[in-house]
């Protein structure tokens, strides 16, 4: 009898034991697991902001030509589309009537210059008054200005190319009556264009100095999937009044062997955050990421934030800190760009937990 109850408190004393072990099992696993938190992950410098801007092309030099005086067109050798060089002729006047008033203003002024030297001759030997004297030098003075107008008359019948270039548009006829300023054609460079693009006010509150010699890229819808280096030429100080942004001109080489023409529309790409300089600026984190960690040897604090390592686990790293500002708490020292640390919670967590970033559910 006595045996059958030993036997009886043993098994009931394995069944207990047992039963809390299978207790316990689920409470371990639960402890183990990955505790969900906030992760904040340093920007790669190289990766950056790329943004696209709609663009317009121009030559980089364009110029209205045109007669600085009036007459009949005699000469217009030249077509729109065709390239010229600096000084070629690129339409002429009918010369006639200029050529004879240039003749007849020579001949007042040989004129006018020998009666000066007879009355400085008389004058030196006073024979005749201060007066007389100053009357002829001045009538030589206004002979030889005049003599240099029908010069300059003369020359302007002819229109010549201000520098190496295309006829872009021809706005006469030959044989025209042309009257004095108006066009005559349009010569734009061949070899330099200007990319024009509108950037808003917040972009360009950011742009300064630093960003002139960054180069952003530029690619012609005629030419999908072919980008050309730009650099910075100039920009406007005043907003347009219809869009509130700023017009910014690129420039750029025309390629030999690309048919590229202004007018063309084109698209500029540009990396935000290095045109700006960010890549170089003090990296930030979330204030709430950073806590101060006791040494108790040595008495002091010292400013820390959680690091992943790469199986999430976190480890606490000292780090140097600079100002707050709007966008975070600066680090001077301790990370680098893509460190993940443990943006939330900071005063929860352990070194060696292990934790999984967590992720908002959709709808929430």
């Amino acid at each position: 009898m006595q045996a059958k109850l030993l036997t009886s408190a043993i098994t009931l004393l394995c069944l207990i034991q047992l039963n809390g072990c299978r207790e316990e099992t689920p409470q371990t696993t639960v402890a183990n697991e990955p505790r969900p938190a906030l992760i904040y992950q340093l920007p790669d410098a190289s990766s950056g902001q790329l943004r696209s801007f709609p663009a317009r092309v121009d030559a980089a030099n364009e110029a209205v030509l045109s007669f600085r005086v009036a007459g009949n067109l005699s000469e217009l050798p030249v077509k729109a589309g065709q390239a010229v060089k600096q000084g070629d002729v690129l339409a002429r006047l009918d010369n006639h009537d200029y050529q004879l008033q240039l003749d007849d203003r020579q001949a007042r002024f040989q004129l006018a210059d020998s009666q000066f030297k007879r009355i400085n001759d008389l004058y030196n030997q006073r024979q005749i008054s201060r007066a007389q004297f100053d009357q002829a030098q001045a009538d030589l003075n206004i002979s030889r200005a005049a003599l240099d107008s029908a010069l300059s008359s003369l020359k302007y019948t002819r229109l010549s190319a201000p520098f190496d270039g295309t006829v872009a548009e021809v706005m006469v006829d030959n044989h025209q009556t042309i009257a004095a300023g108006s066009p005559v054609l349009t010569l734009q460079t061949r070899d330099q264009l200007v990319v024009r693009i509108q950037l808003p006010e917040q972009l360009m509150a950011r742009l300064g100095e630093q960003s002139r010699p960054y180069q952003p890229e530029v690619e012609f819808e005629a030419l999908p999937g072919q980008r050309f280096k730009t650099t910075y030429q100039s920009h406007n100080t005043k907003a347009d009044a219809a869009t509130g942004s700023y017009l910014v001109e690129l420039r750029m080489q025309r390629p030999a062997e690309l048919n590229l023409l202004p007018g063309m529309s084109a698209t500029v790409f540009a990396d935000i955050d290095e045109a700006t300089g960010a890549h170089h600026m003090v990296p930030v984190v979330p204030p709430q990421a950073v806590f101060q960690s006791s040494d108790q040897t040595a008495g002091s604090s010292n400013a820390s934030v959680w690091l992943l390592d790469d199986q999430n686990r976190l480890q606490a790293r000292e780090v140097s800190t600079g100002q707050l500002t709007d966008a975070g708490l600066e680090i001077t020292s301790g990370l680098q760009a893509g460190d993940r640390i443990l943006a939330a919670g900071v005063h929860q967590a352990q070194a060696g937990m292990t934790v999984k970033p967590w992720t908002r559910e959709r709808g929430l």
